[in-house]
């Protein structure tokens, strides 16, 4: 009989939160994760220098220039005496100029030089450039939050599609936290939406924001309006989202210096917010890890029906004394089944 697979939490509720979205209207987009410099610049203006601290940058590694000395042929010669060199100097080439990748030297080596696997590995070891490359960083980052992608997503759909414009992603952001403890991953789900229209402003957003998070599961919303404002956001129109006294969500519209880098003529509202969160006040957990990796940081907890149920008789008695036995232990385990353990009792005495 097949039995259904357990599902992440964060699965169920990005399920969950995605219908929730899906019935109010908003179409689902796909933002970008990579993130050039450029525009967290754009969007945080003289902030950019400190967001860009929490930033993870990608770096990537050079292709080496692989030449083939006199003394690199003898010793490739020594490996498999057949392989036509001048092949092996284009396909070097051929990988420095990116039309061959990495993962594929070896393989190409194989089917264009006609050799072994194992003699491709012991070629590709007589060059020490490949094991001796440092990354290059590059001026690309990971997304810290999902506003960092909406901006250049609106800018190409503002043209394109009729207003008002209602989106929402849900995916990870990758924040370069110094530590991960109860409250701080380096990568968490985030939930974001926005709606762009022609004369939208911050109470047509508050009231839209109280249908999602009550639909979420979220009763009393309260907004409180943070005292320092975000750059991309406009000034004195940022703000918290409480339930029951606890920070749930993020809101607010959108700066008309950020808007106006990207080209956006229309308002546009923003709400997010971190799904961890809501698992967290949903499952009553204080310890984020236990959510999200329970594969390591979860004590497990079986009932007694599990723990009997992974009870097994290993070997069961042959003689006929040893048969007795085993029909003695049984008969006295269940009389005193209801004892207080750690008990003992007697069983047989001869």
């Amino acid at each position: 009989m097949n039995v259904r697979g357990k599902s992440h939490p964060v699965q169920d509720l990005i399920q969950e939160i995605r219908n929730v979205f899906l019935d109010l209207g908003f179409d689902e987009i796909e933002n970008q994760i990579f993130i050039p410099e450029s525009d967290v610049y754009k969007q945080y203006g003289q902030e950019a220098a400190v967001v860009l601290d929490r930033c993870y940058y990608l770096a990537g590694l050079p292709r080496p220039d692989i030449g083939l000395s006199e003394e690199k042929i003898k010793l490739i010669r020594k490996i498999n005496s057949r392989i036509d060199i001048g092949e092996l100097k284009r396909i070097f080439r051929e990988y420095k100029e990116g039309s061959i990748e990495g993962d594929d030297l070896a393989e190409e080596m194989v089917n264009r030089l006609n050799i072994e696997m194992n003699d491709a590995m012991k070629i590709i070891d007589l060059f020490p450039e490949f094991k001796s490359l440092e990354p290059i960083p590059t001026r690309t980052t990971l997304r810290s939050h999902m506003t960092a992608a909406w901006f250049m997503t609106l800018e190409a759909m503002q043209d394109i599609y009729e207003l008002p414009l209602k989106l929402f992603s849900i995916g990870l952001r990758f924040r370069r936290e110094q530590r991960v403890d109860r409250t701080h991953l380096r990568a968490h789900y985030g939930a974001s939406s926005v709606v762009m229209d022609e004369n939208l402003n911050i109470e047509d957003g508050k009231r839209l924001s109280e249908k999602i998070l009550k639909r979420i599961g979220f009763k009393e919303i309260e907004f409180v309006k943070k005292r320092a404002t975000s750059n991309y956001y406009e000034r004195g129109l940022e703000f918290e989202v409480f339930s029951d006294g606890v920070e749930i969500a993020d809101c607010g519209i959108y700066s008309k210096r950020a808007l106006k880098n990207y080209g956006i003529r229309y308002p546009v509202f923003n709400i997010g917010f971190g799904l961890e969160r809501i698992l967290m006040l949903r499952m009553k957990k204080d310890d984020i890890r236990e959510i999200m990796y329970p594969q390591f940081y979860t004590t497990m907890e079986l009932s007694d029906e599990e723990i009997a149920k992974s009870i097994y008789i290993d070997r069961i008695p042959e003689t006929e004394d040893g048969k007795k036995l085993s029909k003695l232990i049984t008969r006295v385990a269940r009389k005193n089944s209801d004892e207080e353990s750690p008990c003992r009792f007697l069983v047989y005495e001869g």
